[in-house]
């Protein structure tokens, strides 16, 4: 293939990769505010309906590596790709039909299964595409930024379908979107791209090297914190009076802000290196669980707080992203971003685990507290990584 060529098809799989993960996000957005209650329309108490959502994570957990490896063994990615979007799909138009617990848990697992292989394969895809890329960090913000605008939207629209067609209903909606992201899918070409001479985002690309780690920890301690603080956070704001409008509203407008925040920050990696930005991305969410001990009562300030979970979650997210698909080369890249994807799994899985119970136990002030000391430590980690890949650095230029 030429470089003219290479360039197009790459310019082509990133504009179709972006087009899926925008559709996507939009049914994500949809269906994830009100499946609790979905699950307990059902039948299902609380105890059931966080062990369903457990047991899912569980399965995307496992998944995500099964899936990358798969991949790397096939030496496809867009196969397996396209699969999982159709699972996803089925997954969905499974859950609206279902009468009862028992048919919604398949379903649910279906969907976790599938979903593991969206984003790991999404994620491998994306880094083949953006291998010469110069400004990966800065696209793959671009991407991730317009998803997170996307599910804001899914969100806004998700209760106003759910209110006049029914909840079951939302559920056939998020299908056909990924039913129109599969079939957009379709239109990748799997490159075999030539990796730029020089990283610009401070040496993280190293041929036949697995993922550090030190990022797997700060990866799945940043998770943990920002789980467990956004799975209490809606009961928290009840207890100063918000109400449900004014709490979707302000967790509306983080999302909102993600979206320039992922850009901004992604382009920032790209000079600063990716370690840098996602120490900024730990210590802005720390910043962030003080905020919310100290400033909650008032609104202004809460606001205030909001646009920094913004810009704290784009640095983190666009950066991990980017790392992960570029560490390396393409040969492996299915089984990093799956070992990424399962850092994170491991880490949502923990927070679940640890917010209502530590609120059930010590209160509010005490999760936000211990999320705040995890969310320092996730940092603290991305900071050594960042020393040891510029000491390697450094080593390797001085050899003769």
């Amino acid at each position: 293939m030429t470089t003219h060529r290479l360039h197009v098809t790459c310019m082509n799989n990133y504009r179709v990769l972006t087009l899926v993960n925008i559709l996507a996000m939009v049914a994500i957005g949809i269906s994830s505010p009100l499946l609790t209650l979905y699950l307990q329309g059902l039948g299902a108490d609380f105890a059931l309906i966080s062990v369903i959502l457990t047991s899912t994570i569980i399965v995307m957990l496992v998944g995500s590596y099964g899936w990358g490896w798969l991949a790397d063994r096939l030496g496809r990615r867009k196969p397996l790709y396209v699969a999982g979007l159709a699972g996803v799909a089925i997954g969905y138009w499974w859950l609206s039909a279902a009468n009862d617990v028992s048919h919604a848990w398949p379903a649910r697992l279906l969907d976790g299964l599938s979903m593991a292989a969206v984003s790991t394969l999404g994620l491998a895809l994306m880094g083949d595409t953006l291998d010469a890329s110069a400004q990966r960090g800065r696209r793959m913000g671009l991407t991730r930024g317009l998803g997170s605008g996307a599910f804001a939207m899914g969100a806004l629209m998700g209760g106003r379908l759910a209110d006049a067609f029914g909840l079951s209903f939302i559920y056939i909606v998020c299908g056909a979107f990924f039913l129109a992201a599969m079939m957009a899918a379709l239109f990748v070409r799997e490159v075999r791209a030539v990796p730029a001479p020089v990283d610009p985002a401070g040496g993280s690309r190293k041929t036949g090297a697995g993922l550090p780690l030190l990022f797997l920890a700060g990866v799945g301690l940043w998770t943990m914190a920002h789980v467990a603080s956004t799975s209490m956070w809606p009961n928290y704001m009840a207890t100063f009076g918000y109400s449900k409008t004014a709490i979707s509203s302000l967790w509306s407008l983080a999302a909102m802000i993600e979206f320039p925040a992922m850009y901004i920050t992604g382009a920032l990696s790209d000079v600063a290196g990716r370690a840098v930005m996602l120490a900024a991305g730990g210590f802005g969410i720390a910043l962030v669980q003080i905020g919310y001990m100290l400033l909650a009562q008032s609104l202004p300030l809460l606001l205030g707080v909001q646009v920094l979970r913004g810009f704290g979650f784009g640095s983190y997210t666009a950066s991990s992203m980017t790392f992960a698909a570029e560490f390396g080369g393409q040969q492996h890249r299915g089984s990093r971003s799956g070992l990424f994807n399962a850092a994170g799994s491991a880490g949502q899985l923990a927070g679940s685990m640890l917010g209502g119970n530590l609120v059930q136990v010590a209160g509010f002030p005490a999760l936000f507290a211990v999320c705040s000391t995890i969310a320092v430590a996730s940092a603290i980690c991305f900071l050594v990584l960042g020393r040891r890949g510029s000491a390697a650095m450094a080593e390797h230029a001085a050899l003769p």
